[in-house]
């Protein structure tokens, strides 16, 4: 408004102050006053993000590569095209619509490519192109020459793919996104292998996407491991057999690393044929096992299976066994019936009608099935199809007609740099012109023939020399895995080894842990019932003891009472005369205090309560006396003087001579303790 306002001013004065040419002038200012104000080409590609209309936009393209994935392709072009429909001014910014455009670009390739519909490509692009989208026409010019030049790869129009892939890969800093780079490099690397006749140009754009790749920490790029395997299949048309092969073994590792099960089985299929060519047919069959041994994931895989039985034909074929070769043949056919691919369909009847040839009552069905392909051959495929042919004439002795067909396929041949079948052909052709009498046109095609015949036979010198190193090689590797496999084996069984020993230690230590427990508890049992036992005997003989002592006192305490009646009995004769009855009264109670069968009962206590007493003291004296020995159980039993002598029923004096006729006995020195002694002897005790 405020503009405005100061036009309308300025107006006012210079209608009231000049003429009509100052108002001219006036407005000429307003305009460039406006075109400095209006925002730049770089506030116009970053205006606010909107997450929102981004996510949505994302979903739409994501649902046409999810239609893809799901085989539906014929529903994933609108979702596809729907990207350079979107607005670009107020939206989204440019880097948004760039990765949105770039994406879709590389999907539209894939959509394209799966409905063979190379032609509709070719022209939706060229339109995309001349439409001048501002985001397409700015960042994305080099994916979109690269995806041009690929439909114009499957329309043979070679001369016009190279140019487009030319300026793609002169065209730098377009955008800084790695992955637009690599896909840009490495699909111009497989276009190139297909258009251009000069290797080094596909290996440059291969090897520009590996470093890109590489730098960029991009090696999970599924394209990257297919570059690294094309570039092996170019070192493998150089005759770099060994650069090949290692090339593609790692390719194949990232391609399990990365999970991508196309790009596998592009390098399975590169493998296959580098052993087939250094004739290593073993290792040729198991990566040809790769693609022959599971179904494939995508319906537009089968093309690519079809090629492995068709590798797998060829390498039957070259062992001699062309009736294997036709049963795999008929496989690849089904694999190309599910894709109705006539382009593949045309290369299994020419292989199959050349493997048929070789049967002699086929080689007339082989003739009829070449002449029906006639005309239908595609212009890459007809080197080997005059070849064919012309060979299948020959093995049914038609020299003439083979003749112009040799004659044609050795130059085909040749310019694709195919040199074995070229010399083969050379020498079915000179072989030709034996038969029909023309030798001296065998003098023309001798010179050429030995040409290539020197490079065949050098190539195959190379090719000997690379298979015998890969060969060894690969026994290394073989004896180096049976070495680590046998390492890893005994590391294993000494794995096992250690567990077991481990278990039965541990076995071992808890069985000696439960057999201790259990001794300890049935030593403690033991002892408890040896203590209880104990306590029995200790009390039983304590019972013992308490008898003897008990008899001894019963005894003593009789003795006393005859003493004391012997005493009144004295008196009682002392005051009357006619005594002879009381005499023998008296006599009777002198006695012994025990009789023969108390001292029995005795004896018999006394052993019950120590058993081998007795036995001890006749080892040490065995002239002791029955009475002596009475005398020495007393002793043990720790009876006084005065006790021994009411016990044995004789006076302290008699005890003092028992005692000293004991010591005597014993050869006990004078003066020692005569009753410990004897304790100790009937203990056991050494004197």
């Amino acid at each position: 408004m405020k503009m405005l306002y100061l036009c309308r001013q300025t107006n006012i004065q210079c209608i009231s102050m000049i003429k009509s040419t100052y108002i001219f002038f006036v407005f000429f200012m307003l305009t460039a006053v406006w075109s400095c104000n209006r925002p730049s080409d770089m506030q116009r590609e970053h205006p606010a993000v909107s997450p929102t209309f981004y996510a949505d936009s994302l979903c739409t393209l994501g649902r046409g590569i999810r239609l893809i994935k799901e085989e539906k392709e014929r529903l994933a072009f609108p979702p596809l095209d729907s990207v350079f429909r979107l607005p670009v001014d107020d939206v989204l910014t440019t880097e948004e619509l760039r990765r949105l455009s770039s994406e879709s670009l590389r999907r539209l390739m894939i959509y394209f490519n799966l409905m063979m519909n190379f032609e509709s490509g070719y022209q939706y692009f060229d339109s995309l192109e001349r439409a001048k989208h501002p985001v397409v026409s700015r960042y994305c010019r080099r994916e979109l020459w690269v995806v041009k030049a690929q439909m114009l790869m499957a329309l043979d129009r070679h001369a016009e793919a190279v140019d487009y892939l030319n300026r793609a890969m002169a065209l730098k800093d377009e955008n800084n996104d790695p992955l637009s780079e690599i896909f840009c490099t490495a699909t111009a690397g497989i276009t190139y292998m297909g258009v251009d006749t000069i290797s080094t140009r596909a290996e440059s754009a291969f090897r520009r996407a590996c470093r890109v790749a590489e730098r960029s920490g991009l090696s999970n790029y599924w394209l990257y491991p297919q570059a690294i395997g094309r570039l092996a299949d170019i070192y493998l048309q150089q005759g770099k057999y060994e650069e090949s092969i290692s090339l593609c073994r790692e390719a194949i590792r990232l391609c399990e690393k990365s999970g991508s099960y196309h790009g596998k089985l592009v390098v399975a299929e590169i493998l296959t044929e580098a052993y087939r060519l250094l004739g290593l047919y073993d290792e040729a069959f198991r990566y040809c096992a790769v693609g022959t041994g599971e179904p494939a994931r995508a319906e537009v895989d089968n093309n690519l299976i079809g090629r492995f039985f068709i590798a797998k034909a060829e390498i039957h074929n070259n062992l001699n066994r062309p009736d294997s070769a036709l049963l795999v043949l008929a496989q690849a056919d089904s694999c190309f019936d599910r894709t109705k691919n006539d382009y593949y369909h045309l290369m299994v009847q020419i292989d199959r009608m050349y493997y048929l040839a070789a049967f002699p009552d086929s080689v007339n069905v082989a003739l009829r099935g070449f002449a029906a392909l006639e005309g239908k051959v595609p212009r890459h495929r007809l080197p080997y199809y005059d070849y064919y042919y012309g060979a299948t004439l020959v093995r049914a002795g038609k020299w003439l007609e083979a003749i112009p067909l040799l004659r044609k396929s050795i130059g085909e041949l040749k310019d694709i740099s195919e040199l074995h079948p070229a010399s083969e052909a050379a020498e079915l052709l000179m072989e030709g012109y034996r038969h029909t009498g023309r030798a001296a046109d065998i003098l023309t095609v001798f010179p050429e023939y030995r040409v290539m015949r020197d490079s065949v036979t050098r190539k195959d010198k190379i090719r000997q020399l690379a298979s015998a190193n890969i060969r060894f090689e690969t026994q290394k590797k073989e004896q180096e895995n049976l070495l680590l496999t046998a390492e890893v084996r005994l590391q294993d069984t000494l794995l096992h080894v250690y567990f077991i020993a481990g278990v039965c230690t541990l076995l071992l230590v808890f069985f000696i842990a439960g057999w201790m427990v259990m001794r300890h508890r049935n030593l403690r049992l033991r002892w408890q019932l040896e203590a209880q036992e104990h306590e029995r005997a200790d009390e039983r003989l304590r019972d013992q003891e308490s008898r003897l002592h008990e008899l001894i006192a019963a005894r003593q305490d009789l003795y006393e009472r005859n003493r004391s009646l012997i005493c009144q009995l004295s008196d009682i004769q002392a005051r009357h005369r006619n005594t002879c009855e009381l005499d023998s009264v008296m006599e009777s109670l002198q006695s012994h205090l025990l009789t023969r069968k108390e001292e029995e009962d005795f004896r018999n206590a006394f052993l019950s309560v120590y058993p081998s007493a007795l036995l001890h003291l006749r080892e040490a004296c065995p002239a002791v006396t029955r009475s002596e020995e009475l005398f020495c159980m007393l002793v043990l039993l720790k009876q006084s003087n005065e006790e021994l002598a009411r016990t044995l029923g004789i006076s302290v004096a008699s005890v003092s001579k028992t005692r000293y006729r004991i010591r005597v006995k014993l050869g006990l020195p004078e003066g020692s303790d005569t009753d410990a002694e004897i304790r100790h002897i009937m203990a056991g005790e050494d004197l």
